[in-house]
């Protein structure tokens, strides 16, 4: 068992060396070019793995890993830290850190998405917050996907904006967010969650929280599904970028970020304990001012041709590549 945790785990780490290297040397800004090669480090161990396992069992024999392997991890087992092999060591302690990592952010996924499946607390479509937001949403400049079955305004201090659904789609937004937005920054606002819908991004995030629940051990699996997020929300941003409302979403994260209880999907991914809160707090800053400087600046990635060509030839590589690697 340690020695296939180990082995998903390595083999997690050489896919993310290999996909990051890549996105560098080609130059990838398309954030959707770079979600589809992320997608395929968080799926090649999840897949990849178990199936050489199971069919090439041989792998592990001397012959193999002496001749044939590209690296062979067993053979750090032959050193012995305090009684243990290193190889299965760091095995269980990536492990306990992959299962950490999972917990901090799986616990307030599934709590946050179970609140969003319960919009029924909203408020009556005459209250005077209902109709501010179907007017900015009647504002947008064009109808397109991604159009919300429902909105759901709820009387909360707190700054709330989300989108929820797969088939009845809804978003969700609290008073305590109107109180912090004018109007055009409401409009950038619903301009991004109803971008995150078009894309079904919904769907992806429990997707991506499915395939780290499958590799909770793993915790390359759970840096690069975080990753994956803020690919996500930058495909949005220039989503709304591309219909002219770069400076108002801008204004909304802005603001918004000011909050310290915000529930809201213009928030990237983030947290950390307690000994690291100051660090990770000026880092999130930090990402935020990056994010509204790409905003006002209007960056409109150049999509490369050929991306399912690379990112199908990435995978193949990948495939050989892992065989390899035991």
């Amino acid at each position: 068992m340690i020695a296939a945790v180990g082995q998903a785990i390595l083999h997690a780490t050489v896919a993310v060396l290999v996909i990051e290297g890549l996105l560098r040397l080609w130059r990838v800004e398309d954030p959707g070019e770079r979600l589809a090669m992320r997608w395929l480090a968080v799926a090649a161990p999840l897949a990849l793995t178990p199936l050489y396992l199971a069919a090439a069992p041989w792998r592990t024999l001397p012959w193999f890993t002496d001749r044939w392997a590209l690296f062979a991890g067993v053979h750090w087992d032959q050193l012995r830290l305090g009684g243990a092999g290193v190889a299965s060591a760091c095995a269980v302690l990536c492990a306990l850190l992959g299962t950490m990592l999972y917990l901090r952010d799986a616990v307030p996924f599934v709590a946050d998405r179970l609140v969003r499946q319960a919009p029924e607390g909203g408020l009556p479509d005459s209250h005077p917050a209902c109709v501010r937001v179907r007017a900015a949403l009647g504002s947008l400049p064009e109808a397109g996907p991604g159009r919300p079955g429902t909105i759901s305004v709820v009387d909360a201090a707190a700054p709330i904006l989300l989108c929820t659904g797969v088939d009845r789609t809804a978003i969700i937004i609290s008073t305590g967010t109107l109180d912090r937005l004018d109007d055009g920054a409401l409009r950038g606002a619903l301009a991004h969650e109803i971008a995150h819908l078009a894309a079904r991004d919904p769907l992806t995030g429990w997707w991506l929280m499915a395939a780290r629940t499958l590799q909770f051990f793993n915790p390359v699996v759970q840096i690069v599904a975080r990753q994956a997020i803020q690919d996500l929300e930058r495909r949005a941003d220039v989503a709304v970028t591309a219909r002219g409302l770069a400076p108002e979403l801008a204004s909304a994260v802005h603001r918004l970020s000011l909050a310290a209880d915000l529930r809201s999907d213009l928030a990237l991914p983030a947290g950390g304990g307690a000994l690291a809160s100051g660090t990770i707090a000026s880092a999130h800053r930090r990402a935020i001012d990056n994010r509204c400087q790409f905003l006002l600046e209007a960056v409109q990635p150049v999509a490369q041709p050929h991306r399912a060509v690379r990112v199908g030839l990435t995978g193949v590589a990948l495939t050989v590549l892992l065989f390899l690697v035991v």
